[in-house]
């Protein structure tokens, strides 16, 4: 679901105390200021958070405060597949760098982690400064993500993930 910017955690709060299983899943940055620098954990995708529908009554989800809409094909609401919330949850639970990933490429190759503590998740491999990373799409909000990668892991899958 979309909701209020920088309202996130609040809108997750609430959904957990209607009875909603929901995931906000996020990652560490560190923000430098003059005195000092701080470490802080972000949306990974800012303004939107999943849940899971118990039944297809909406009433209580769209009038959780901060809640914009429910993202769908015009009033009907449209699950995210759960493969891609697995993937999504296992880049966060593997304590790599993961981080957001704009704009949504449409481009690339699809590879399918081999080895290590992503085995199993397909994605698409990019290069970022210098860097292979594992670009993992959500296509229902146009959102990515990405995290570091050796391509020794990876083996090819196909064309296209994100589109």
């Amino acid at each position: 679901m979309q909701v209020t910017p920088q309202h996130e955690r609040k809108v997750a709060t609430l959904l957990d105390y209607k009875g909603y299983e929901q995931f906000l899943p996020l990652y560490t940055v560190y923000r430098k200021w003059a005195d000092r620098t701080k470490r802080i954990e972000q949306p990974l995708f800012p303004g939107y958070i999943f849940c899971r529908m118990k039944d297809p009554v909406v009433g209580l989800l769209r009038s959780t405060p901060g809640v914009v809409r429910i993202v769908g094909l015009g009033t009907k609401p449209v699950p995210v597949p759960d493969d891609e919330i697995d993937a999504i949850s296992r880049l966060v639970q593997s304590k790599q760098d993961v981080c957001p990933h704009a704009p949504h490429l449409e481009i690339g190759q699809k590879v399918l982690v081999k080895q290590g503590p992503l085995s199993g998740i397909v994605g698409k491999l990019s290069r970022i400064q210098d860097r292979s990373r594992l670009i993992i799409c959500v296509d229902l909000i146009m959102k990515a993500v990405s995290v570091d990668i050796d391509v020794a892991d990876v083996s090819p899958v196909g064309p296209g993930i994100c589109g």
